[in-house]
């Protein structure tokens, strides 16, 4: 018996056969600055996320080291 799909979920893989616009489809695997976020900030905890990304076996699921947010976020507290 299979397991639902959790859409919310990003597979590890690419299908081979995926199309173009399948691909186009997936979210950024990195932060990037946009119009609308123009401004990287680093998490406070980077050294701790930064340690655990590099002890955990190789699997592609990086836990980000910035954000990225608009110019009215850049005061804020960091997450």
């Amino acid at each position: 018996m299979s397991r639902p799909v959790d859409p919310s979920r990003t597979p590890l893989t690419r299908n081979p056969l995926a199309t173009p616009q399948a691909v186009s489809n997936e979210a950024e695997p990195f932060p990037s600055t946009t119009g609308a976020a123009p401004h990287e900030t680093g998490f406070a905890d980077w050294r701790r996320r930064l340690t655990g990304n590099l002890s955990r076996r190789s699997d592609g699921r990086w836990v980000p080291l910035t954000r990225t947010h608009g110019p009215e976020q850049a005061a804020g507290p960091e997450v």
